[in-house]
Parts: structure tokens; sequence; C-alpha cells
């Protein structure tokens, strides 16, 4: 059976139960690694209106190897309020989809907030992210996040797209000639229009 259709039973059966408990259940789940039953429990707290739901969804995501998924169920605010372990899985999910930028904005945040294995484990993170961005980036990297940018906005996964374009301004940002800055910040403006009225949808 297809997630959404776990969801859209899980919704269906959740009558007698408020988001609250499809929450605490998802968390169960996910401390116990049944990350697909964590997911269904998450996004049926999220379509009862429980606002914490979204980002366990996005972390859920990230155990489950599906990080542009991740990306928009994150969506583009904060991560979480400041929690520092929704910034680690936050942070996981840019790196997984190759927003090595994102990641390192993400996991500089992170410290030592939460714990000393995510605060080791983020510094491992950061020393590999410095070395893959030592060299100026590549017209063609560039090229690529725009490419992907416009793809997402295209499914209609405004929040995911924006993080391409974030990424492809920020490597723009660190060329000596700019190249493409200016289209990068053009479809983020409008992507991010578009992700916060999303986000601001019931």
């Amino acid at each position: 059976m297809s997630t959404h259709a776990l969801i859209l039973l899980g919704v269906a059966l959740a009558a007698g139960a408020d988001a609250g408990e499809h929450l605490l259940a998802g968390a169960r789940h996910f401390r116990e690694g049944r990350y697909t039953e964590a997911l269904v429990e998450f996004r049926v707290a999220e379509r009862m209106g429980d606002p914490d739901a979204r980002p366990y969804a996005g972390a859920t995501l990230v155990k489950l190897g599906r990080p542009e998924e991740a990306l928009e169920a994150f969506g583009t605010g904060a991560a979480a309020g400041g929690d520092a372990l929704i910034a680690y899985y936050q942070a996981l999910a840019c790196y997984d989809a190759r927003l090595y930028l994102c990641a390192d904005a993400l996991l500089a945040g992170v410290g030592e907030r939460s714990g000393p294995r995510v605060a080791a484990e983020a510094a491992r993170l950061r020393a590999d992210i410095a070395r893959t961005l030592r060299a100026e980036p590549s017209t063609a990297a560039v090229d690529f996040y725009l490419a992907r940018c416009q793809a997402l906005g295209g499914e209609r996964r405004p929040a995911a797209a924006a993080a391409f374009c974030r990424e492809a301004a920020g490597l723009s940002a660190r060329r000596r000639d700019g190249y493409r800055r200016d289209d990068a910040r053009k479809l983020l403006a409008g992507l991010t229009a578009r992700a916060e009225a999303a986000e601001a949808r019931p």
C-alpha cells in the first residue's frame, strides 16, 4: 500500500483520536525505526492541524532517503523554532540533496545544542562540505541547481525548489563573475512567495 493510501486510511481511522495522539504515535514509531509508519502518523497529525507534525515528517523523510520531499516538509522557515535536532535533520536533507551551502549554514547553528554525538557528526559533515566547496563553483554546478529549482517549481514543490535556487545564488556569489546570480534571485523571489503561501494553507 502506498504512503498516500496509508495516510488516507489513517485520517479515516482518526475520527476518535486527536492530532496529539498521532504525533506521539509517530514519535514512538520513529524511535523504534519504523519510519513508514511514523510518516503516516505525522502526516495524519499534520492534516488534523498539528503545526509540530510537519518538521517531524521532514525528519522521517530524511530517514527514508527522500531528501527533496523532506525539504518540502521542512518548508522555508527556521527549523522548528530553533530545535537543534530538527535543524540537524534539515541539514541532513540539504546534505543528501547536495545543497552544501544550505547544510553548512544549518550545521553551524547546531553546535553543541543537540549533544556530543550529533555535534561530532555535524563537525565531520562541515569539514567534508568545506573540502567540497574549496574551489570556485563551476558554471555547470550553478546551471544544475537552477535547472533543479525550475523542475521542482514546475512540480509544485516550492520550498524544495527555493532551496535549490538559494544554493544556485550562493554558488554564483562565490564566483568572480557572479554567473547567473540575477536568474537565481528572480526565480527565488517568486518561489519564496509561493512556498510561504503554501505553508499558510491549512
